[in-house]
């Protein structure tokens, strides 16, 4: 009779937990805010002038947060070229989106190429 005392209310204590908790907002998922911004910056992003006068290519891996309002904030970035790493932070905290609001607070890791046309 104790074991099914014990069972019962081990039963409506995980049954009143998932209760108290089901109403909480699920958190977007991290691929959808990466999937969002990288969406963004191919639309938005365009290869530097500067860079196609001196033939230049290369990778800039920056590392984004989303804020609340559809803005970017560039928490790190690297690049071999300082001139297209400084032009890619300022392109991109320039940036707006009201679609992006809704991923308020992820952060996202893109790699961004600047290849020259042929």
């Amino acid at each position: 009779m104790k074991t099914r005392i014990a069972i019962i209310t081990m039963l409506l204590s995980i049954f009143i937990a998932g209760s108290a908790f089901a109403g909480e907002p699920v958190p977007t998922p991290k691929a959808l805010a990466t999937n969002a911004v990288a969406e963004l910056l191919s639309e938005e992003l365009s290869y530097p002038n500067f860079a196609s006068e001196t033939n230049l290519e290369c990778t800039v891996l920056v590392d984004v947060a989303v804020k609340s309002d559809g803005t970017l904030d560039v928490e790190a970035a690297n690049c071999k070229s300082t001139c297209v790493k400084e032009y890619a932070i300022k392109e991109i905290e320039s940036l707006q989106s009201d679609k992006l609001a809704q991923h308020a607070g992820q952060n996202v890791m893109l790699k961004i190429d600047f290849k020259l046309l042929k």
